[in-house]
């Protein structure tokens, strides 16, 4: 019998941006470019059609240990960064 995956918990670039007092198209540009410190944490998904919108994809447990070591001290993990 197969294992049963859970859901993994995820986080908007808008959210990550707020953890780590940035903002959005700070997370968004460094996903999108594939740089080492954020492929960490998630990854962009380029549109199928020209014109169209990236999808983003950042993992909040990956993230927060990220942010952890970035800042060095407590991150702001509260529901209100929903």
């Amino acid at each position: 019998m197969e294992e049963e995956l859970k859901p993994v918990d995820t986080l908007t670039p808008y959210q990550a941006g707020k953890i780590i007092r940035s903002n959005a198209e700070f997370i968004r540009a460094g996903l999108r470019a594939g740089r080492p410190e954020f492929l960490q944490f998630g990854s962009a998904v380029p549109p199928k059609k020209p014109g169209g919108r990236w999808t983003y994809k950042i993992i909040k447990s990956k993230f927060l240990k990220y942010a952890d070591v970035l800042q060095g001290r407590e991150v702001n993990t509260s529901e209100n960064c929903k």
